[in-house]
């Protein structure tokens, strides 16, 4: 799937059997961009980075579950030797660590297997409210807690689109039934962090399709 927002390019593949919304984000211009949330099918991530002729200067994770991130030390690697250049990952926040370290083992429990999959060791993790800055784009950082402990989103403020991963959908939001989760937390911090950006920012979720943030605040049972 395709979209254009204000200067940015936006290709979303859904990979892995949960259909997890990857997404490579680019300025046209200068033909630069990051990739978010790199779950699976590593050779067709690299095949569409390829074909568009975008550089990779960023690997972005909102949250340590499998399905986002399975195959992002194998990408990082890919590209690295590409480049001959670094490409860090990015995020998410520190309390998903214990999720990133075992990757391997949730996917094997959950029954499925991606032959590149690997634990993720990030570059850095993200703090809330820290500006990550690109040639051609930025994001801020929001840290919303629930769905994992440390879930973050990537805000946009001049394209207006936010890359929600598991936190918020098109009618619903993230499930937080795990042991680490707590869904009074979520629906405070979408309310407390999210909905006060405005109703016209697009919302890019993890799984299913696109909404805005307009939308929700008036049919999202979860935030009526």
């Amino acid at each position: 799937m395709f979209l254009s927002i204000a200067s940015l390019k936006i290709e979303i593949m859904p990979v892995t059997m949960l259909r997890q919304n990857c997404m490579l984000i680019w300025n046209p211009d200068i033909k630069k961009g990051v990739i978010s949330d790199p779950g699976g099918d590593l050779m067709s991530l690299l095949q569409m980075i390829n074909s568009l002729d975008v550089e990779i200067q960023a690997i972005l994770l909102t949250h340590g579950h499998f399905d986002h991130v399975g195959v992002t030390m194998a990408l990082q690697r890919h590209l690295e030797q590409q480049y001959q250049n670094s490409v860090p990952i990015l995020g998410p926040s520190c309390q998903d660590k214990f999720l990133l370290d075992k990757v391997k083992q949730d996917m094997t429990n959950f029954g499925t297997h991606v032959e590149e999959a690997e634990n993720v060791i990030p570059t850095r993790f993200l703090q809330d409210k820290e500006l990550l800055s690109f040639q051609g784009m930025s994001f801020e950082v929001l840290h919303v807690p629930g769905h994992t402990p440390g879930h973050v989103v990537f805000y946009e403020p001049k394209a207006r689109f936010m890359i929600t991963g598991d936190v918020l959908f098109k009618g619903t939001i993230g499930r937080s039934d795990f042991s680490y989760g707590d869904g009074d937390c979520l629906v405070e911090t979408i309310k407390e962090k999210l909905l006060p950006l405005g109703d016209d920012i697009y919302v890019l979720p993890g799984h299913g399709i696109g909404s805005t943030i307009g939308f929700e605040r008036l049919n999202n049972p979860y935030l009526i």
